[in-house]
């Protein structure tokens, strides 16, 4: 994996917060190495870096514009669950710095083996496992994410706050699936048992993917899920139905 910039990122991204670049300015890589005395290079690692997160826009070879801050259009799940009454809490397993595989590459639009944040934890709700979750993050998007504490706070806060990435859109995929043994430890679940599985890729302004996210739902949570996911819920409802009427063509 090589060695992101990080520190340089900062600086630039200071730089911006500050108000010394704004909206509309073109920058250059020429002129940003000279500014910040930093190789090409890394430079072109940043910008690259803040392209994915929308806050500049290449215009062409070593060229740039700055875009802004800009809002946030996809509301946290963790906020939506609080204003419900849920109480969230998430209870973090693991931070882990990896090599992106096959799938994670495709998915994030990134180099397989490019370094990335592997971010799992347990999520729940009025103190009850609702899901086991795992995020994917590109390493350059939250380049301090093993120091983070996200227990008792929203995770695309900390993206917006301190690592200037606003959510622009997010894909989901709902599917019902077999519980993995992962998720009968995390969750509590029998053997043989099935969990809804969520799939949520967020994209920024610039329509590059910064987190891919897959969540095992507890399938026994349903009021909660029916709260923070309506069609998911739907999903459920239609595959219990199912697995009703099978059950009793069985017995039948």
């Amino acid at each position: 994996m090589s060695q992101f910039p990080v520190e340089l990122q900062r600086v630039f991204e200071r730089a911006l917060m500050a108000g010394h670049y704004q909206a509309g300015d073109v920058l250059t890589l020429r002129r940003l190495s000279e500014r910040f005395q930093a190789e090409p290079t890394d430079v072109a690692a940043v910008m690259a870096a803040e392209t994915r997160k929308g806050l500049v826009q290449e215009l062409g070879p070593g060229e740039f514009q700055v875009q802004g801050i800009a809002r946030p259009e996809v509301g946290s799940v963790f906020v939506h669950a609080q204003t419900r009454g849920l109480r969230p809490t998430s209870e973090v397993r693991a931070v882990v710095k990896e090599p992106a595989s096959e799938t994670v590459a495709q998915k994030l639009r990134l180099e397989i083996g490019a370094p990335v944040y592997r971010f799992e934890r347990t999520r729940r709700v009025r103190e009850e496992p609702l899901a086991n979750q795992v995020n994917y993050i590109p390493f350059e998007v939250c380049p301090d994410l093993e120091h983070d504490d996200v227990s008792h706070t929203s995770f695309q806060k900390l993206l917006e706050e301190k690592y200037l990435v606003f959510l622009a859109g997010v894909e989901e995929r709902l599917a019902v699936v077999p519980a993995e043994p992962e998720d009968r430890a995390v969750l509590g679940l029998p053997a043989g048992g099935s969990v809804l599985r969520v799939e949520r890729l967020a994209r920024s302004s610039s329509g590059w993917p910064v987190v891919w996210a897959v969540l095992h739902v507890h399938p026994d949570r349903y009021q909660y899920v029916a709260k923070l996911w309506p069609a998911a819920a739907e999903l459920l409802r239609r595959s219990w139905t199912e697995e009703t009427s099978s059950s009793s063509t069985k017995r039948g």
